[in-house]
């Protein structure tokens, strides 16, 4: 559905990704980790158009460089890491999203109405629908722009670090709802995570960034059994079973 073809970029002189490659395989949840400075980020930012780069990505075989803005909008919808937060409301936020399907008028049908309320009450944010986003907590704030590209209804969500600022029990809900994303509304995900534990445990396919190229790319369980994140982050891997379920955990 969505492939990184030979994708490179800098800031610069500073090279920061070079030849990278790697699909998005459909209705899975791809995991992007690495170190800091490892180019996550710098990714979430070509896919979004914002940085030049050399190489292609891919939809559906459709380079996403040359489409029309709001045509490319309708295709995936991109949470980044740093937001800049408006003075509005959680229910106005969340009908941004809608923006890429309103004609010349601007005015919201009543279908695009009913994609912000089923958007609201998916992210969990419609009991505080007329609250200013810029008074929210910042895993509240966090939620309420989920809320918003969820009402873009796109077939890939792509998120940057969205957990940072949710606590541990936003943050277990806020899993469930991507596994519900992709079971039942069969979305694609691409999530930048810096938990690796998380990132085992929830994803499907794991891309390991380190030294500016895709090191390792493959399914989570191979990527437990190859050792390259012990390698890479220099760390101590340890499983435990929890109510049935195998857990993976990372020490330095």
């Amino acid at each position: 559905m969505l492939a990184f073809e030979h994708l490179s970029a800098s800031y610069g002189k500073n090279k920061i990704l070079e030849d990278v490659c790697f699909p998005l395989i459909p209705h899975k949840i791809t995991a992007i980790i690495g170190k800091n400075g490892s180019g996550k980020s710098t990714l979430v930012s070509c896919l979004n158009q914002e940085l030049a780069y050399t190489g292609e990505i891919l939809y559906s075989g459709q380079n996403l460089a040359l489409m029309a803005v709001r045509e490319r909008a309708k295709l995936l919808a991109i949470l980044p890491q740093v937001l800049t937060t408006p003075s509005v409301t959680v229910e106005e936020l969340t009908a941004f999203g809608r923006n890429p399907y309103l004609d010349f008028s601007r005015r919201l049908t009543q279908a695009d109405r009913e994609a912000v309320e089923a958007a609201m009450a998916q992210a969990g944010v419609d009991g505080m629908r007329g609250r200013p986003v810029n008074r929210l907590s910042g895993g509240e704030r966090q939620k309420a722009f989920l809320a918003m590209i969820l009402a873009q209804d796109t077939r890939i969500l792509v998120l940057d670090e969205p957990t940072t600022y949710m606590d541990v029990a936003v943050e277990a809900g806020f899993f469930r709802l991507l596994q519900d994303l992709k079971e039942k509304r069969k979305k694609t995900l691409m999530v930048v995570l810096h938990n690796l534990s998380q990132a085992l445990r929830y994803a499907d396919y794991v891309a390991v960034l380190h030294e500016r190229r895709v090191c390792y790319y493959g399914s989570v369980e191979e990527c437990c059994a190859s050792g390259k994140i012990e390698e890479i982050f220099q760390v101590k891997k340890f499983e435990v079973v929890e109510n049935g379920e195998k857990r993976i955990f990372f020490s330095a």
